[in-house]
């Protein structure tokens, strides 16, 4: 219900409405139902682009959906695939979520969503810098939320992350995977700000490159570097 009020990670719908701009291109990776695709997409307008990567088939049905019923075919584009640190020809092991769809994720070589409980399938799977060196369109902002396994999807986009240093938002969910992007952010020089709450997980982290704009965007209050 709080997505159809609009009351989910409102500090994350702040973030994105000051920072999407029309004609913008923006990656949403982990996109379940699409409640931010949908909105961002009407935030980069006709000449901007959404891609919205889902390992899950059924969440990338029903987006697909909704992107008909809307009108915005033109804007955003959904991609049936899971992104990770490495591409595999014949894909990739992928818990679903279960009870909630939204709560699958990849479960290879000891990593696995936090709670997922659904069934293990395979699906298609891309590196973020696969995708670009296909043709995809360079991202200004990328969206992760994989149910743990965020700090694979960054170490896929080695090249995007050095050479075209977008935006990151990107929801954590356990202390490993904390841990690890808080050394790539320092690798890669990035500065961050975390939104930690009361239960600690999952935390949102959001990020951008040392050099922009000469320090933190004025959206984002009190950065550590």
């Amino acid at each position: 219900a709080l997505h159809w009020r609009g009351e989910h990670e409102t500090e994350v719908q702040s973030v994105i409405r000051a920072m999407v701009r029309p004609a913008s291109v923006v990656y949403d990776v982990g996109s379940h139902a699409g409640s931010f695709a949908l909105g961002m997409a009407r935030l980069v307008g006709e000449s901007g682009r959404v891609v919205a990567f889902d390992a899950d088939p059924d969440n990338a049905a029903t987006l697909q959906e909704s992107i008909v019923r809307n009108h915005l075919e033109a804007r955003l584009q959904v991609v049936h695939t899971a992104v990770w640190s490495y591409t595999a020809r014949h894909g990739i092991p992928f818990r679903r979520g279960g009870r909630r769809r939204s709560q699958g994720g990849v479960e290879v070589n000891g990593q696995h969503p936090v709670v997922g409980t659904g069934e293990v399938i395979a699906v298609p799977v891309v590196t973020l810098d696969a995708f670009i060196a296909a043709g995809g369109p360079a991202p200004e902002l990328v969206k992760i939320d994989v149910e743990g396994g965020e700090y694979e999807v960054l170490c896929g986009g080695s090249t995007l992350f050095t050479k075209q240093r977008p935006l990151v938002i990107v929801e954590v969910h356990h202390q490993q995977a904390s841990d690890q992007i808080d050394a790539w952010l320092g690798k890669n020089r990035y500065c961050a700000r975390w939104n930690i709450p009361k239960e600690n997980f999952p935390r949102c982290l959001f990020a951008w490159p040392i050099e922009y704009d000469g320090g933190a965007p004025a959206w984002l209050k009190g950065p550590v570097c």
